[in-house]
């Protein structure tokens, strides 16, 4: 029984995020749940949790003792008719890392019918490039990443971290079969361009990307160096929306995906390329915690929503 109590204590923190929270839903105090915490750190020979700010996060040791634990300690809790003090809905806290045009498209909507329909369950979201996300993932300090990479361009590889397409919730370490997101090239209506052009045509442009670094920016320049060429970037902005006026400005040329973009104006045009980049979207998730209820939850919110 001591060592359920200890399992239920660091189960209740994951779920609420601190002690002190863990302790009211426990009906303990918080010196009582960090003595438990504390046994079991000791029996285990594990490092279980890592201030976070004012709240905690489980290391990824903890992580995989529920896991390993978990199914255990819902029999017993069953067996002996024990309440585990938790709620019935879903309660928790999910940490999200996304893409700019991910949460313009859809992130944000999920994120508040989350807390619509389940008001024990909170999330936080914070903007990263797929990189960055990755990561962060990798190092606990985010719990879903919607992340992307262009086809054609090596994906990042984690042995930690599982992705799974916006499709469904079936999750594997491939990303051939994630969502496309195609990108279109733009320029300015009065521009002497053909419709059609090769990219030996482009390459002499002025061109908008995102900042030096991002995975969106290594693009575009392995996109021309494929065909021998390099193209002129004059501006740098994060943000795809705002290449949509650099355009219609006549500064430059931009490749804008599709998700997330707003609706074109009068003053610019799609370039029809021959065979348009596209990228790839998915889910990724810490292997470990592909079947946590709470993450589950968010991340078949997010799919919704990106895929509408």
């Amino acid at each position: 029984m001591d060592e359920l109590a200890t399992l239920r204590a660091l189960q209740s923190v994951k779920e609420h995020g601190t002690v002190t929270a863990a302790a009211a839903v426990l009906r303990l105090s918080p010196s009582a749940v960090s003595q438990q915490l504390k046994r079991l750190e000791k029996a285990t020979g594990r490092s279980l949790l890592t201030p976070t700010g004012r709240r905690v996060t489980l290391t990824p040791e903890a992580h995989a003792l529920l896991d390993e634990a978990g199914p255990v300690v819902t029999r017993l809790e069953a067996i002996l008719g024990v309440s585990s003090g938790r709620e019935t809905q879903v309660v928790g806290h999910v940490r999200v890392a996304a893409f700019t045009t991910a949460i313009r498209h859809g992130a944000l909507t999920a994120i508040a019918e989350v807390r619509d329909q389940h008001p024990q369950l909170t999330c936080s979201l914070a903007e990263m490039d797929p990189g960055e996300a990755y990561r962060a993932l990798s190092a606990g300090m985010v719990d879903i990443a919607v992340t992307h990479h262009w086809q054609g361009q090596q994906a990042p590889v984690y042995p930690a971290i599982t992705v799974s397409p916006l499709a469904d919730n079936t999750a594997d370490n491939t990303a051939d079969d994630l969502v496309d997101d195609v990108a279109d090239v733009i320029c300015h209506r009065d521009h002497s361009l053909a419709q059609s052009p090769g990219l030996e045509d482009l390459a002499t442009y002025s061109w908008v990307s995102t900042g030096a670094g991002t995975i969106c920016h290594s693009w575009l320049i392995h996109m021309f160096a494929l065909h021998g060429h390099r193209p002129r970037i004059t501006a740098e902005i994060s943000d795809f929306a705002l290449h949509v006026p650099f355009v219609a400005a006549g500064l430059g040329l931009a490749l804008v995906p599709r998700l997330g973009r707003p609706e074109l104006p009068g003053e610019v045009r799609v370039l029809e390329l021959e065979d348009p980049p596209a990228r790839k979207i998915g889910i990724a998730l810490r292997t470990h915690q592909v079947n946590d209820n709470a993450i589950s939850v968010v991340g078949a919110a997010l799919r919704s929503r990106l895929r509408d």
